[in-house]
């Protein structure tokens, strides 16, 4: 059964998320606050699949536990929030979410969306019994813990930003289109953000830095090229 921690302080959120979820079969933990959250991830936090987090939360707001939790695990993230500017759905995928739902929300939508980032994740594991290490230039990425090294440093990525890399390697000598990355890797058919593969990629290419080069080709795609050669 897929465990859930929601973290959210509106009451009523929470009533019908319990209800909803409860009957699709996913099981919820609830944190009400930032430090109610924390605790409850650390003591738990290997049991639960996906993190759902709520941007207005008292004392602190969502963004700071965002990169908090992100530094403790690569869990996906989800965000919640009544900001639908761009602004936040940018700086929210820059410190580690994977995706970014504006209030008022369909409870559908957010079942789809989590069944999207978990069917990815499980098409993954499919693929780790097949090859566990992945390798292009100085990058080495285990494929059964989510680890990426370069040069031996190891480099701290989200489990998107990881499958996005290693879908970038395994495609190497092709251009990769916006539309295979969005349905393959993000999960979704049909773009419900543009700016997320842009977010996405920003951060890989602040990561990865001097060992490989991300090209965008314009109205296209993308390929990862050495950048020496």
């Amino acid at each position: 059964m897929t465990h859930i921690l929601l973290v959210e302080d509106d009451p009523g959120i929470v009533k019908s998320l319990s209800l909803y979820l409860a009957k699709s079969d996913i099981k919820m933990s609830i944190a009400h606050d930032w430090e109610e959250a924390i605790v409850v991830f650390k003591d738990s936090g290997t049991d639960f699949d996906l993190i759902i987090l709520d941007l207005n939360l008292p004392k602190k707001d969502g963004f700071s536990v965002c990169e908090e939790l992100r530094g403790l695990s690569i869990i996906p993230i989800i965000i919640l929030s009544a900001r639908d500017n761009e602004d936040d759905k940018v700086r929210a995928l820059e410190l580690g979410a994977d995706d970014y739902i504006s209030k008022p929300f369909s409870p559908r939508e957010l079942i789809a969306r989590i069944g999207a980032i978990l069917k990815r994740l499980g098409k993954q594991s499919n693929q780790e019994k097949k090859e566990l290490f992945l390798s292009f230039e100085t990058i080495t990425l285990d494929m059964e813990e989510y680890i990426v090294k370069i040069s031996d440093t190891v480099v701290k990525m989200t489990k998107t930003e990881f499958l996005i890399l290693a879908y970038l390697i395994e495609h190497r000598d092709h251009i990769v289109e916006r539309e295979t990355l969005m349905k393959e890797i993000i999960g979704y058919d049909h773009y419900l953000y543009d700016r997320t593969i842009d977010t996405h990629m920003k951060n890989l290419r602040r990561k990865i830095g001097d060992a490989a080069m991300i090209e965008t080709v314009r109205g296209i795609g993308y390929r990862i090229i050495k950048t020496s050669l």
